[in-house]
């Protein structure tokens, strides 16, 4: 199967295209300057794709000044709507099959339960790009193109991520929980990722929207104290919010605040996860890369 993948050099897109390549598809690179182009340029692009996933944005995780918010929310709104617009203009036998578009857990609200069938969202500035970017896909319903959104939690996996930043640290002994600990961490480990987004791709009756989180009901405590265990290292230190709220402003709160995700839409289609909790979780990448 062909797909074309955009965002394919960040940390989500690196080890996702070296999934489906050992998979056996072959893919097709959709670049920063593919999607800095005229529409028709991209139609070119994508237009032997069975399959597209649109990966692409700038990271979030960063003090929203006014720069920076236009930043986040153009990169994300207006590369889906290019790349909606480019599969519009192609011939119908042109079209994919299924478009894949991610999204982020960070839609709903910051405290609360919510699933897939949830309607009550965030009002904040990261589930207003959620909903901005999500609404941009709506347009391929019209062309009988599968649609499925991705509402992303945090990927724990090898070579980078939240993951390789933190080990080093908690390796150091400076480790420790953010606030309270008690804000949810709804992580997903970087093999079911892949392994859903396989799902989707080759289930035809998978379509709407989906959590990519794990089952297990996971709190920021839990996490580090999961992570010091592992690494034989103390959890002596506590992440004040005012620190983070120093350095990060407005977006700290995606680490001291959140809500519980659950994956209902995955599970009732009977996907199984293969990393359920965060004790397997970090026994498998910690016993492979550290």
């Amino acid at each position: 199967m062909k797909v074309a993948i955009s965002g394919i050099t960040g940390f989500i897109g690196k080890q996702l295209s070296d999934y489906l390549l050992k998979s056996g598809n072959e893919l097709i690179v959709i670049s920063r300057g593919d999607l800095a182009g005229t529409r028709n340029q991209l139609a070119k692009v994508i237009n032997s794709a069975d399959v597209i996933i649109n990966l692409a944005g700038s990271p979030v995780l960063q003090r929203w000044n006014k720069e920076n918010r236009e930043r986040i929310l153009s990169s994300r709104v207006d590369t889906t709507r290019l790349l909606v617009e480019a599969i519009r203009s192609n011939s119908p036998e042109h079209c994919p099959k299924v478009f894949i578009n991610a999204s982020a857990i960070g839609i709903y609200k910051d405290s609360g339960t919510y699933d897939e069938f949830s309607t009550e969202l965030g009002t904040g500035f990261l589930a207003m790009v959620c909903k901005a970017w999500e609404n941009e896909t709506v347009p391929l319903k019209d062309l009988g193109i599968r649609l499925c959104i991705v509402r992303i939690g945090i990927v724990l996996g090898r070579d980078g991520g939240s993951l390789g930043k933190m080990v080093p640290v908690f390796k150091a002994g400076l480790g420790g929980k953010i606030g309270s600990g008690r804000q949810p961490f709804p992580f997903i480990h970087m093999s079911d990722f892949c392994r859903a987004i396989d799902h989707l791709i080759n289930h035809p009756d998978s379509e709407g929207i989906y959590n990519l989180v794990s089952p297990q009901l996971t709190t920021n405590i839990m996490f580090t104290e999961a992570l010091a265990s592992r690494l034989l290292r103390p959890m002596l230190f506590t992440v004040p919010e005012f620190v983070l709220k120093l350095v990060y402003g407005e977006a700290s709160g995606m680490l001291t605040k959140g809500s519980i995700v659950k994956p209902t839409h995955l599970q009732n289609e009977g996907f199984q996860f293969y990393f359920p909790d965060i004790s397997k979780t970090l026994a498998d990448l910690i016993h492979k890369i550290y």
